[in-house]
């Protein structure tokens, strides 16, 4: 009787390719572009302008009596919040099966992956009221309702236009933004749109990577932006449950930009053995949160379709 596969299977080994091979790929530009500032403690504390209620200035004549004024403040405090994970690897799997890979390394390898995964998406759409996390762009508190542009009309949205992107561009008040954030779909309708019109320009950052640019502006694209945001009296209402996406316009920049918030960076912490289970474990953790220095440094345009530029 000849052998069968299965008996073969029993005399083999299977040949191990050497290296993880990456799944959990998303683009996460932000992390890399974003400044960051330290907090000394566990907040940071800002003072702005009170843009309603600014000093008086007036003309007068020779005799006039000079009416007195001054403008007023108002506060805000940026919370760290705790971002942070466990990865427990069993002492025998990591003494005998770690001579292809190493067990621990390969897990705190995709750990510290999720961790700039689940920073970004926070950054986009982060409310410090859930789950402890701090506010991000599409939160009240990181991009007012001054600064935010809606297309469509009640629930509706509609398909992105090249004057809705000037005025979110102009929305952006100082210096221009650094970034245009967007996702992929709405990236591909841009480009054939600014390619059909002959604006589509490519040029290549300080880290070597290759974007689109508009208006002098690099297209940065992201996978944490959904095309499933849900507009309600045509502003922007939810990450999901609808048909459309944002495009966010961001100046970077201590005292009058956007930053990362942090207390020391990233770090590992080691635990050889551990109390109930013959295992090593490594924590990573980060003390961080955003902050946001002039509200008219951010500005969202929400609402957008994906459908075909006309």
């Amino acid at each position: 009787m000849a052998v069968t596969l299965l008996e073969a299977a029993n005399l083999t080994q299977d040949t191990l390719h050497i290296g993880l091979i990456e799944e959990l790929i998303k683009t996460s530009p932000l992390i890399k572009r974003l400044p960051f500032v330290t907090a000394i403690g566990s907040a940071m504390k800002i003072v702005r302008e009170d843009e309603d209620n600014p000093p008086g200035i007036q003309f007068v004549g020779p005799s006039d009596e000079i009416t007195e004024s001054t403008g007023q403040t108002t506060t805000q405090t940026y919370n760290l919040t705790i971002l942070i994970g466990d990865a427990d690897v069993p002492t025998f799997i990591e003494q005998t099966q770690s001579n292809k890979m190493d067990q621990m390394k390969t897990q705190v390898k995709m750990k510290l992956k999720q961790l700039a995964h689940k920073f970004e998406e926070t950054f986009i759409y982060g409310d410090e009221d859930v789950d402890n996390e701090f506010d991000g762009f599409q939160n009240g508190a990181m991009c007012t309702a001054s600064q935010r542009l809606c297309l469509g009309s009640g629930t509706t949205g509609a398909t992105l236009t090249l004057y809705a992107l000037h005025h979110l561009v102009d929305t952006v008040l100082g210096e221009p933004p650094d970034i245009l954030l967007l996702n992929k779909a709405i990236m591909r309708r841009l480009t054939v749109k600014l390619a059909d019109v002959g604006s589509y320009q490519t040029q290549r950052d300080d880290y070597g990577d290759l974007w689109a640019y508009w208006r002098g502006i690099p297209l940065v694209v992201t996978d944490w932006l959904t095309q499933t945001e849900a507009i309600a009296a045509t502003v922007y209402s939810a990450k999901t449950g609808g048909v459309t996406s944002s495009i966010i316009a961001v100046r970077f920049g201590e005292g009058d930009g956007v930053c990362g918030l942090q207390n020391g960076t990233i770090t590992t912490e080691k635990f050889e053995k551990l109390e109930t289970k013959d295992a090593k474990r490594t924590r990573i953790k980060w003390y961080v949160a955003s902050i946001i220095y002039s509200t008219k440094s951010v500005a969202i345009l929400s609402g957008i379709t994906d459908a075909a530029i006309a």
